[in-house]
């Protein structure tokens, strides 16, 4: 297991986010009245949210089991599952938080359809390119976050799946920073200062300053992009 494994146990969520931003994505959805609901994704207050919104029967699915604890703790009909795994049958309405992609955005949409009911709703979050970028940020996402496609890309994939574009979101930087990279940092440094003995933290703790400190740099390059989408 290796260091951020261990500290997001203690933070609210294992990937960028927020709860404004997941209001925001909410509020773009429309005056839907699903029936069936599935979030698959990191943390249980997008579920929350959603469910209390719509009121709709709601599974939540984790791949961390402590998260899939959370979310009974907290109410939800939570589950975990392997990654990539969707549970269940069919839903009106799927909010899929992906954050790294192995089989590209083209195949992970076909999954996400045959879910889907005709006419449903999916949210789609996937890191995505809002720019060209500069060659070694390219090179140190791709080997974080998997195969990365532009944002006008994604929606042609999208288009060619059958979907209806409705909306899209761009994450803002304060998602990145300031409700992941600052207190995933703050909870390492915490860590090391307890498992002084621990010789494999110091280089942890240098891979996620890099990636914080990549962001910082180029986050106009690149960010987490909720595509609404229309079955």
């Amino acid at each position: 297991m290796n260091l951020i494994s261990v500290l997001i146990r203690d933070l609210e969520r294992s990937s960028p986010g927020s709860s404004d931003t997941a209001q925001q994505v909410i509020s773009l959805l429309g005056n839907i009245k699903p029936g069936s609901a599935l979030f698959v994704g990191d943390e249980i207050i997008t579920p929350q949210l959603f469910s209390g919104k719509f009121g709709c029967s709601l599974t939540a699915a984790f791949t961390d089991n402590f998260r899939a604890e959370q979310g009974k703790a907290a109410g939800l009909d939570a589950y975990t599952v392997q990654l990539f795994e969707l549970p269940g049958d069919r839903y009106d309405l799927i909010w899929y938080n992906g954050i790294v992609e192995f089989d590209g955005c083209a195949q992970r949409l076909e999954q996400l359809k045959e879910k889907l009911s005709p006419g449903g709703i999916l949210v789609y979050r996937a890191v995505s390119w809002l720019t060209d970028p500069s060659p070694d940020t390219k090179v140190f996402c791709q080997r974080r976050f998997g195969k990365i496609l532009p944002l006008d890309k994604v929606l042609v994939l999208a288009k060619e799946q059958g979907f209806k574009v409705q909306d899209f979101y761009i994450a803002p930087k304060s998602d990145w920073y300031g409700c992941y990279y600052t207190p995933l940092i703050a909870a390492a440094e915490r860590y090391a200062g307890i498992h002084t003995e621990d010789s494999s933290v110091s280089l942890g703790m240098s891979e996620l300053r890099k990636e914080a400190d990549i962001f910082d740099m180029h986050c106009e390059e690149y960010s987490c992009v909720y595509y609404i989408l229309k079955g």
